[in-house]
């Protein structure tokens, strides 16, 4: 039903009302009806066979999420089962009527078979209630994956960095990607270790702090690799994005020879301060000092390769964009594009070159006359 719902909305059989949105790298902001951007070459095509995008829910396993409270016990981990539409009137309903009330009968129509292992549709209504806003988040993110596959997405390219930006297809869901609560209504206590302190160790560098650590193993990468004289710079701005429209960690802009004035540019390693911070935010498990290394050499291989005149590693990035590309919009639908781009150009050469075309048949035409005679 989800499907065939954001097909129907994809060719305009639903309408779809433009959605407001801010690019996640810059802010800029911009409004589109996600489903007119929705890949169908795949569905049409019968190409979903991705191990990835295609790949069934699991329906048997427990799924972890943040801890929340469940009666007396914690819980960290939540099992969905499959429901039918008549199943899941109670929320499509819910969804329709304003602010969401979290009820047993919510609880059955999402398919929440047991919290832990509470399956008491009354407990776990009660737990959901009040939840904490990232267990209530990872709950809303399972019940997707589950119910929308996931190429239900669409892409969007900010005009102002470039960025590609994924949004839900549909753009209206019956269960909204939110938190539960308005901002002034507080959640219950989030369970934690004994002794442990909210954002203990979680706290992301200042610019300061990450300059210094970025250029404490930029001194050990440059030593171990052999190399010197290339700029450092720590971008504090939008981040570059690369050419499948991710935003980089990191950039290596090869050097200049001197120009007319005789000012040479040396070759640069940039480093995105803004980026490392989102990932930092989005990944409790992320790695900043190891992140940062791995980028600077990352960059240094691609200077080296740069001085040896070929850089087998640029050119596996693109292609791995390619693939990524390919997955998302089909085979069948790229080789259309590709054969519809051919013509395009054909036809744009043709009506650009098409008086010397005329000239040299008009010059044809009159020699061969002039040799008939």
């Amino acid at each position: 039903a989800h499907v065939l719902r954001a097909l129907l909305a994809s060719a305009g059989v639903v309408p779809e009302e433009p959605g407001a949105y801010t690019c996640e790298n810059c802010g800029a902001p911009f409004e589109v009806a996600p489903s007119g951007l929705l890949e169908i070459g795949p569905f049409t095509d019968g190409e979903l066979d991705d191990p990835e995008l295609d790949r069934p829910f699991d329906f048997g396993a427990s799924h972890p999420i943040p801890a929340l409270r469940v009666g007396r016990a914690v819980c960290r981990s939540v099992r969905l089962v499959e429901r039918t539409v008549d199943e899941a009137m109670p929320l499509l309903r819910g969804s329709r009527e304003g602010a969401l009330r979290v009820t047993p009968s919510l609880v059955a129509a999402m398919g929440i078979a047991a919290l832990g292992r509470e399956r008491r549709a009354s407990v776990i209504a009660d737990a959901l209630a009040g939840a904490p806003d990232d267990a209530w988040a990872a709950i809303v993110d399972l019940y997707h994956e589950a119910r929308y596959p996931a190429r239900l997405f669409a892409v969007h390219r900010c005009e102002a960095c470039g960025a590609r930006n994924d949004l839900d297809v549909p753009l209206e869901r019956e269960l909204a990607r939110a938190p539960l609560r308005a901002p002034d209504e507080a959640p219950q206590d989030t369970p934690g270790e004994p002794g442990a302190t909210a954002g203990e160790g979680s706290a992301f560098p200042d610019l300061d702090a990450f300059e210094a650590r970025v250029r404490a193993a930029a001194d050990r990468i440059y030593e171990a690799r052999g190399v010197r004289n290339i700029d450092l710079f720590i971008d504090a701005g939008v981040p570059a994005c690369d050419d499948g429209g991710e935003p980089l960690l990191g950039c290596y802009t090869p050097g200049t020879p001197a120009d007319e004035l005789g000012i040479a540019r040396p070759p640069e390693i940039r480093i995105f301060y803004r980026t490392f911070r989102t990932e930092a935010r989005e990944d409790p498990g992320f790695d900043v000092d190891a992140e940062i290394a791995e980028t600077i050499d990352h960059e240094v291989i691609h200077h080296l390769h740069h001085l040896a005149g070929s850089d087998p590693l640029d050119d596996e990035e693109r292609e791995q964009i390619e693939r990524e590309n390919l997955r998302r919009i089909g085979h069948a639908e790229a080789v259309r594009r590709a054969r519809r781009g051919a013509l395009s150009d054909l036809g744009g050469f043709l009506r650009a070159t098409w008086p010397a075309w005329l000239i040299a048949a008009a010059g044809t035409a009159l020699a061969w006359c002039a040799g008939g005679r």
